[in-house]
């Protein structure tokens, strides 16, 4: 199983990585000007958070249930982790939301919101790394 446990590493390295840089990507693209360019950034946004994060997420999470299913592992750590991990998702479905209001209006007010939902998001991967760290035995 220690192959699981690298496909799950790698891809909570895609996942972390790839929310980590959403919001970015979305507050830059309020600041465009040109269309061709908008367009542009918009598809790039919309390539990272369809063929990495979302992909790397689906992946993250079913190799950790099934690592955490063949451990047997139960009790207070277990759904701490799994409450920061679905707070982790939800970010993840708000960078989504964020990527959909920024087509449909793009302004340069959005960097607020992004910048706020950086800082939870690296909130979050910093609870959830602690929690992993402090697994009990």
């Amino acid at each position: 199983m220690p192959l699981l446990k690298l496909l799950h590493f790698i891809a909570l390295i895609g996942w972390c990585g790839a929310l980590l840089y959403l919001p970015a990507l979305i507050a830059a693209g309020g600041r465009r000007s040109a269309a061709s360019s908008l367009r542009q950034h918009g598809e790039l946004i919309r390539t990272l958070f369809n063929l990495i994060a979302t992909p790397a997420a689906i992946v993250a999470i079913g190799s950790g249930t099934v690592l955490f299913l063949r451990d047997d592992t139960v009790g207070i750590w277990l759904i701490l982790k799994l409450t920061s991990v679905a707070a982790l998702v939800i970010c993840h479905g708000l960078c989504g939301l964020l990527i959909l209001r920024g087509e449909r209006t793009p302004r340069p007010a959005m960097g607020g919101a992004c910048a706020g939902l950086g800082t939870l998001i690296v909130g979050m991967i910093a609870i959830t790394l602690w929690l992993v760290l402090a697994k009990p035995f």
